[in-house]
């Protein structure tokens, strides 16, 4: 097979239109689909980037909030803790106070009573040492005489109650 010149130019020439025509209208367009397609791509990339700096930036302001939170928190409890703490000392300090004072006005009832007691035998003691020294005397004991034997009877229930309410001087 042999090929002439003529055939030669033909197909040269028919080859040179062909890679035009194919250049016009598939390499060109084929061209501007894989610069849009690299463009895309970039773009994408560019995006996902930024949405990694977007997540790293968020999850970093979480742990910061999670961290600020648990601070919180704990000095919430530890201020809750300090003031249930000062209000038990308070309730304690308070009870303490109440007791003392229960105790001396209880002393102090007790003491009252003992003095009203000893008073109400006294009394009652001066008046049966009356009744008596009447009956043994009579009528003709003295005014002067009847006051010396109480203030002597007084006397000796002063010495005998000192001695029961302090025994031994203590």
């Amino acid at each position: 097979m042999e090929m002439s010149l003529g055939t030669f130019l033909v197909m040269s020439f028919n080859f040179l239109v062909l890679l035009v025509v194919l250049t016009k209208l598939l390499y060109k367009p084929i061209q501007g689909i894989l610069e849009e397609r690299r463009q895309k791509i970039s773009h994408d990339l560019t995006e996902a980037e930024k949405s990694r700096h977007q997540y790293e930036k968020l999850s970093h302001d979480a742990k910061k909030t999670l961290e600020d939170a648990r601070a919180e928190a704990f000095q919430i409890v530890e201020r809750s803790r300090v003031e249930a703490e000062q209000l038990k000392d308070q309730i304690l300090t308070q009870a303490r106070q109440e007791a003392e004072q229960l105790r001396e006005k209880n002393r102090q009832e007790i003491e009252r009573a003992q003095k009203q007691a000893l008073q109400d035998l006294r009394q009652g003691t001066v008046s049966l040492a009356l009744l008596a020294t009447e009956k043994l005397i009579g009528d003709r004991m003295s005014k002067d005489i009847n006051d010396l034997l109480i203030q002597r009877v007084l006397d000796q229930i002063e010495k005998g109650a000192a001695n029961h309410v302090n025994p031994g001087g203590a």
